[in-house]
C-alpha cells in the first residue's frame, strides 16, 4: 500500500473550530489498499473536523456506489453507499492508549493521515450480503441452484424413508 499525503489533516495550523474536507475516490484506492472485487467505485467521503482544545471530533459521510460480484449469481451487482462514522483524536505524550473510538497522537505532529480510516469506514459500510434484488439475478444460474436443491431435497427424503427392520421395532416399543 502507498502512503498517499493527499489525506493527511494539517491540524496544527486549523483555528479552533470546524472544518470540512472532501475526497473523490475512485478505483485505485480500493486497489492500493489490497481490496479485490471491487469495480466502477465512485465515492466521496465528506470530513466534518470540530477542533477543540486538545481534541478533534471527526464526523466521516461516504456516499456514492460500486459494483461487486452478486452472492448470489456471480454477476455484477452496484451497490450503493450511504454510510457515517465518527471518530475522535486526542492530543497527547503517551501515543500507544489507541482503542477503537479514540485515536491518540502525539502533541508535537502536525498532521493526521486519514486514509486508513476511510479505507475501514468503507469497508465496515459495504453490506455483509451482496445480492440482487429478487428476480434481478442470472436466471441461467438460478435455474441451475433450483435444480440443486431439488436434487439435495430428493436425496433428503430418500434419507427419511426409514429401514423396515426399524419399522419393526418400533412396533414393539408400544
Amino acid at each position: 500500500m502507498k502512503q498517499d499525503n493527499s489525506y493527511d489533516l494539517p491540524y496544527a495550523g486549523l483555528k479552533l473550530g470546524v472544518h470540512a474536507f472532501d475526497w473523490t475516490l475512485g478505483q485505485d484506492f480500493l486497489e492500493d489498499h489490497g481490496a479485490e472485487g471491487f469495480k466502477n467505485m465512485r465515492l466521496t467521503v465528506a470530513l466534518e473536523l470540530e477542533k477543540k482544545e486538545r481534541l478533534m471530533d471527526l464526523k466521516f459521510h461516504i456516499n456514492g456506489s460500486l459494483t461487486t460480484a452478486c452472492d448470489r449469481c456471480g454477476e455484477d451487482v452496484e451497490i450503493e453507499m450511504d454510510h457515517e462514522d465518527h471518530l475522535v483524536v486526542k492530543l497527547s505524550n503517551e501515543t500507544d492508549l489507541t482503542d477503537d473510538e479514540v485515536v491518540f497522537i502525539d502533541e508535537s505532529e502536525h498532521a493526521f493521515s486519514v486514509e486508513q480510516f476511510i479505507y475501514e469506514f468503507i469497508m465496515v459500510g459495504l453490506p455483509s450480503r451482496t445480492v440482487h434484488p429478487e428476480g434481478e439475478c442470472d436466471p441461467e444460474v438460478m435455474k441451475y441452484l433450483e435444480d440443486i436443491n431439488l436434487e439435495e431435497g430428493q436425496k433428503e427424503d430418500e434419507e427419511k424413508e426409514i429401514d423396515p427392520r426399524w419399522e419393526a421395532l418400533k412396533k414393539l416399543k408400544h
